[in-house]
C-alpha cells in the first residue's frame, strides 16, 4: 500500500475545543448562519476508552459536541473537562494557534454586522480584503469576500 492509494479522500471535518459547548453552537448558529449536524451528548465512560480514542488526560469527560456545517464544509466543536485541562488563550502567532475561514457575500455589509454583535472583537480590514474577529468563545475566525 502506498500513500497514493491510501490519501484518495478529502478533509472531513476540523475540530475546535470550546470551552462552552451551548454558547459556542449558539453563535455559530444565530450569529454566523451555521447548521447543525448532529449533537452528541456527555460522554463519561467508567473505563479509559476516552484517552485511548482521542489522547486525552486520563478522568477526562467531554462535556458535549456538535458537528455543524456552513457551505458544505463542516466543523466539529467539543468540551472537554479534564483534571489537568488548560486554557492557555493563544495570541494568533503562537505555535498551535489556529483560525477558521469562511466567505460571505459582502464584506463591508458582514464587517458592519459584526461590529454590531455583543463581545465580538472586529479588527481592520486587511490589505488583501479580508478582516479577523474574535468570538466571546475566544476563537479566531477570518472573514473573507466570497469569489
Amino acid at each position: 500500500m502506498t500513500k497514493a492509494t491510501i490519501f484518495t479522500g478529502t478533509i472531513d471535518h476540523s475540530g475546535f475545543v470550546v470551552p462552552d459547548i451551548d454558547a459556542a453552537v449558539n453563535f455559530f448558529v444565530d450569529v454566523l448562519g451555521f447548521e447543525v449536524l448532529q449533537r452528541p451528548g456527555r460522554m463519561q465512560p467508567a473505563d479509559d476508552s476516552l484517552t485511548r480514542y482521542f489522547g486525552v488526560h486520563t478522568g477526562a469527560v467531554m462535556e458535549g459536541a456538535a458537528f455543524l456545517q456552513y457551505g458544505g464544509r463542516k466543523i466539529e466543536l467539543v468540551q472537554w473537562s479534564a483534571p489537568r485541562q488548560v486554557d492557555p488563550q493563544l495570541n494568533p502567532a503562537d505555535v498551535g494557534a489556529a483560525h477558521l475561514a469562511i466567505t460571505v457575500s459582502d464584506l463591508s455589509e458582514a464587517k458592519a454586522y459584526f461590529e454590531h454583535q455583543p463581545n465580538v472583537t472586529v479588527r481592520e480590514m486587511g490589505p488583501l480584503g479580508f478582516f479577523y474577529i474574535t468570538t466571546p468563545l475566544g476563537m479566531e475566525i477570518q472573514i473573507m469576500q466570497q469569489s
